[in-house]
C-alpha cells in the first residue's frame, strides 16, 4: 500500500475530514513514538485506511485530544490517542517498508540501491521490533514478497496470477482486525480486493516508466504478448480492471457491520477509490497544467 487509498475531499464535510485528519495524525505520532522519528516517512493514506477499518468495527470508538504537531509545533491539533488499532497500522507500515526497501535494492537501479542501503539500518531495526510484536505480519509480508518474485520471473500473462501475492497478503492482514470468524471472512475478502486494487493501480501508475526502463508490468507484458502495444489501449484495459475491482471492494465492504466513521469510510469506498484512479489516469495532464500555470500564471 503506497498512498492511493484516501478520501475524496470535495464530497467530505469539514467535520468528517477533520476526524480523518485526526486519525492520520494519530498514526503519524504512533509511528514516531514506537519506531522513532524516521518512521514517520512511511506514513500513508493506505495505512490510515487500515487503522480506520479496525477502529470502525470496535464497540468503543477511539479517544481524541489536542496535541502539538511536529510539522507545526506552535499550534495544537486534534489527534487520535494511542490505541491497538494505530499500533497495528504502524507495525504493518514498518514491516512493509523494510521489504519494499529490500525489493528495491534487489531489483532497482543504482539510485534505488543507494537509497535502500542508506535507509536499511533504520528499516531493519524497526522491522525487528514490529515483527516481535506481530510475528505473523512479518510472515505474511515475507511470503508475499517471495511469491511476487516468482510471479515476475514467470512467463504467465494472467493479471490474476500477478496480483495474487498482494491480494492474498492484504486479505490475511485485514482478517487480523477481528476475532469474530464471520467478520474475519468478510475482512479477508475486503482486504483481498483492496490488495488487487493497490497492485493494479500501482502498475498503471508506473506503466510509462516501466515501458521506458524495462521494468516488470503485467499490463504492458500482456499487451506485448498480443503484439498490441498502444498505450491508450493498455490504459483503457487497466481502467476497466481497476473499476471492476473497486466494485468488488464495495460489495465486500457492504457486508461489514460498521459501528463508527461510516460516513468517512463510505466516502473512501464509493468516491475515494474512483478519484485515485482518475488522478493516476490524468497525472500527465495535471503536470502540464501546473507547468502552464508556472509559466503563464493562473489566470491563463
Amino acid at each position: 500500500m503506497f498512498g492511493y487509498i484516501k478520501p475524496f475531499k470535495p464530497e467530505m464535510k469539514v467535520k468528517e475530514f477533520d476526524t480523518y485528519k485526526a486519525i492520520y495524525c494519530g498514526l503519524c505520532k504512533q509511528l514516531g513514538s514506537v519506531y522513532g522519528p524516521f518512521a514517520r516517512m512511511t506514513l500513508s493514506y493506505d495505512f490510515t485506511f487500515l487503522s480506520l477499518i479496525s477502529l470502525s468495527l470496535k464497540e468503543v470508538s477511539g479517544l481524541f485530544r489536542h496535541e502539538k504537531c511536529i510539522v507545526n509545533p506552535l499550534k495544537k491539533k486534534a489527534c487520535l490517542t494511542t490505541c491497538e488499532d494505530l499500533t497495528f497500522g504502524a507495525s504493518t507500515a514498518m514491516i512493509m517498508f523494510y521489504y519494499k526497501l529490500k525489493d528495491n535494492y534487489d531489483d532497482g537501479g543504482i539510485k534505488d540501491k543507494s537509497l535502500s542501503l542508506s535507509l536499511m539500518p533504520f528499516a531493519r531495526q524497526a522491522k525487528r521490533k514490529a515483527a516481535k510484536r506481530y510475528p505473523y505480519l512479518d510472515e505474511i509480508v515475507s511470503e508475499c514478497i517471495n511469491q511476487q518474485n516468482i510471479v515476475e520471473h514467470s512467463d504467465s500473462l494472467s493479471i490474476d496470477y500477478a496480483a495474487e501475492p498482494s491480494a492474498g497478503a492484504l486479505g490475511r492482514i485485514f482478517e487480523c482486525l477481528s476475532d469474530d470468524k464471520t467478520e474475519q471472512t468478510v475482512l479477508n475478502r475486503l482486504g483481498y480486493f483492496v490488495g488487487r486494487f493497490v497492485y493494479f493501480i500501482d502498475a498503471l501508475d508506473d506503466l510509462e516508466d516501466d515501458i521506458k526502463t524495462g521494468g516488470y508490468n503485467i499490463f504492458y507484458k500482456k499487451f506485448v504478448a498480443q503484439q498490441n502495444t498502444n498505450l491508450e489501449q493498455i490504459k483503457e484495459y487497466a481502467k476497466g480492471v481497476i473499476n471492476l475491482t473497486i466494485g468488488q471492494i464495495a460489495s465486500a465492504y457492504e457486508l461489514l457491520n460498521i459501528k463508527h466513521y461510516k460516513t468517512i469510510l463510505d466516502n473512501i469506498i464509493y468516491l475515494g477509490f474512483h478519484n485515485s484512479l482518475y488522478q493516476v489516469l490524468h497525472k500527465e495532464q495535471k503536470r502540464l497544467n501546473r507547468e502552464r500555470e508556472l509559466y503563464y500564471g493562473k489566470s491563463i
